[in-house]
């Protein structure tokens, strides 16, 4: 046995894993090949997975998820939020409001080319004024346009008097090269003149030798100046750019970011391997996944300075290229590591199948990518990036299967099978990546902090009541339960009325909420009211989103509350999704715009208000906070700011579920925030939501206070 051992082990390290795999009279198997690899792979610091091929994605995805870097991922929370709706509840109105009207807007002032003042995405006029004030300017888009006169204007137009009045030539010849001279000349004649010595001459050489140094030095800075930046204009329009500093850094943070890398290309690829097998195989899974030692490389850019100003354009080159050795160190090349890949691909059907491991190596890729970055005027300033290809890429790899009762050949050599497989790959990126077509990035989707932005529907929670409530105090009498809605149970999004003391309340509130992810968990929180102390929870019932993917609509659940896994009851809801609508896709692969509908998430922001009458405050100054109300309920309550006459309000934002787009009413209340007395009314408004999208898609979006 030991021979038998030590005979596997000088095999192994004289003729190679692969190698000795794939003789067919070796005693090496594939799984002491694969083993072999990764261990070597982890001891030269490489991130390598070695898998059960008939684990399922998910363990898979968990085992390479064990090896990021702790730290490396912030977690993330479960985005929603609660949202009012414009369903009646029977109760009266909270304000007396005007009736809806359109005769407060305020028409927007035309510009010269006929646009309205107040364009989306740009800072209205008053906006302008107040950058000006503050910073110096208002944000904009390159360095401003000039007009037809400031274009035919030349360096004459600015010229001082004393070059008005000088010729030409005595102005370069003489007032420029000559002054200096003249001056000393002038200065020693005044100086012997009046009598004085040796030492006022020298004075006033050191005084002109100075002064002519100086702008000589300057001039030379100046020239030497214009002369390096038109130069690197020319380059930037004509030459590339070298990228080592980037290529340097990528070196110290790919064993940092391999791991995470990895975690993603695993959690996509294998699942798209289980579902995607061919009808001639019984299944493909996959065994090792490497993605190597050496980073991908970034070779050049090349910058159009003459692009759009609020674009930047650039097209950058790059390759991943493990097996290209000539720029690593003596210690790189030591502990390289090539990616592999081995998948274990199962011939036949059922029982009557067989297993063949395959290796994917020694592949590498090359290409020229633009990359467009779209700017804009808010944070985060990015809009989107739009990436493409120019050109195929160049893909190579060799597949060659491992195993002593296969050939170790590579199957590429198959005789159109390599331009097959090629095609294939081409086919399929080109749709959405390859020039004209473009892959987007929504940067600013991507970091909005609002929901709304990446909602991808309405969640409509029905919670009915109860049953059979226990409190885990049994001192605590008969409790008086409300239900709280949160995702992961995380921060409340909406809650219940309280039924006071009733272990078998009756609800029948329903609350809407707006989802970014089916990913996440319902969690139904109860709890006890008390009136002097803090509340008690009853227990938790929960509810998996991802049960709406199939059906979006379930009732009469009866939802177990459970407190330190026991049950404290049964809660009754119903659940129902409501997804976004989407357009419908084009032939040219684009999408189209979603259709028009009376039911949709609206949102309503009040920016700022100027003007208002500071003479209902005894010093002048008021404070003021508004008040936005949908069918006359209020809904949200900015911040109150303090001695202001023309407030600017960062939170006057709220949305809100429309269910009637035609019947549905905004309302505006602005007030006055009076620390002991109530807080008088300033202005009101109120106008029909239809009437104010008219009125928005003509730049109209001041409104006069009633």
């Amino acid at each position: 046995m030991m021979s038998n051992l030590t005979s596997r082990a000088g095999e192994l390290k004289s003729q190679g894993a692969a190698e000795a795999a794939r003789d067919p009279n070796s005693i090496v198997t594939a799984e002491d090949a694969e083993q072999l690899m990764t261990d070597e792979s982890k001891k030269a610091g490489v991130a390598a997975f070695q898998f059960d091929p008939n684990a399922s994605p998910e363990t898979k995805a968990a085992e390479a998820r064990s090896h990021v870097p702790p730290g490396f991922h912030h977690d993330k929370k479960p985005k929603g939020v609660g949202i009012a709706t414009d369903i009646d509840d029977g109760t009266p109105d909270q304000y007396d409001l005007p009736p809806p009207s359109k005769e407060g807007a305020v028409p927007a002032s035309p510009q010269p080319d006929g646009t309205s003042s107040m364009p989306k995405g740009h800072i209205n006029h008053d906006e302008n004024e107040r950058y000006v004030q503050k910073p110096g300017g208002a944000p904009k888009f390159g360095q401003g346009s000039i007009t037809e006169e400031e274009a035919g204007a030349s360096l004459l137009d600015h010229a001082t008097l004393l070059e008005t009045k000088l010729d030409e030539k005595f102005f370069g010849d003489w007032y420029h090269n000559a002054g200096v001279i003249v001056f000393a000349c002038l200065s020693s004649w005044v100086v012997a003149l009046l009598g004085g010595g040796l030492g006022w001459i020298f004075l006033i050489m050191a005084i002109c030798a100075t002064y002519y140094r100086t702008s000589i030095r300057r001039v030379r800075r100046n020239f030497r100046d214009d002369v390096t930046r038109e130069m690197a204009k020319s380059r930037l329009e004509t030459d590339t750019e070298s990228l080592e500093w980037i290529n340097s850094f990528l070196v110290k943070f790919w064993p940092i970011y391999a791991p995470v890398l990895c975690d993603t290309i695993i959690n996509s690829v294998d699942q798209v391997l289980s579902t995607s097998t061919p009808a001639f195989l019984d299944s493909m899974r996959m065994k090792v996944f490497t993605l190597g030692s050496k980073p991908p490389r970034m070779d050049h850019v090349k910058t159009y300075p003459k692009a759009e100003d609020d674009t930047v354009l650039m097209d950058w080159k790059f390759s991943f290229t493990p097996n290209d050795t000539m720029d690593l160190t003596a210690r790189q090349l030591k502990n390289k590591i090539n990616p592999k890949v081995v998948l274990e691909i199962r011939l036949g059907k059922g029982v009557i199948s067989h297993g063949m491991d395959i290796i994917v190596e020694d592949f590498s890729f090359s290409g020229l990518m633009r990359v467009k970055v779209k700017l804009q005027i808010p944070f985060p300033h990015i809009e989107k990036v739009e990436i493409c290809f120019l050109g195929k890429p160049e893909l190579d790899y060799v597949c060659k299967p491992l195993g002593g009762d296969t050939l170790g050949f590579d199957i590429n050599f198959i005789p159109g099978l390599e331009g097959f497989i090629k095609e294939q790959i081409h086919g399929n990126l080109g749709p959405i990546m390859y020039d004209p077509n473009v892959f987007p990035i929504e940067i600013a989707k991507m970091l909005a902090g609002n929901p709304v932005d990446q909602a991808i529907g309405v969640l409509a929670i029905t919670i009915h009541g109860a049953e059979g409530l226990k409190n885990s105090d049994k001192l605590a009498g008969t409790p008086d339960p409300y239900a709280v809605v949160s995702l992961n149970s995380r921060d409340p999004l909406g809650k219940t009325k309280t039924i006071k003391e009733n272990a078998n309340p009756r609800w029948n509130d329903t609350l809407h909420l707006i989802i970014t992810s089916l990913a996440d968990s319902l969690t139904l929180q109860v709890y006890d009211w008390n009136e002097y102390r803090k509340d008690k929870e009853l227990g938790t019932a929960t509810f998996p989103l991802d049960q709406l993917e199939s059906i979006t609509e379930h009732e009469n659940l009866q939802l177990e509350v459970m407190a330190n896994g026991k049950n404290r009851g049964i809660l009754q809801a119903d659940v129902r999704f409501f997804p976004v609508l989407e357009g419908m896709k084009m032939e040219d692969g684009t999408m189209g715009p979603a259709p028009e509908s009376n039911t949709g998430i609206a949102r309503l922001a009040v920016e700022q208000a100027k003007d208002l009458d500071g003479t209902k405050s005894l010093i002048g100054q008021l404070n003021p906070y508004a008040a936005l109300i949908l069918n006359g309920k209020e809904m949200h309550t900015t911040r109150k700011l303090k001695r202001t006459n023309n407030p600017i309000w960062d939170n006057g934002s709220k949305e809100f579920l429309v269910t009637d787009r035609k019947a549905a009413r905004l309302g505006l209340v602005v007030k006055d925030d009076r620390d002991l007395g109530s807080d008088p009314i300033l202005g009101t408004y109120q106008i029909k939501l239809d009437d104010m999208l008219q009125l928005m898609d003509k730049g109209q979006e001041w409104y006069n206070l009633a």
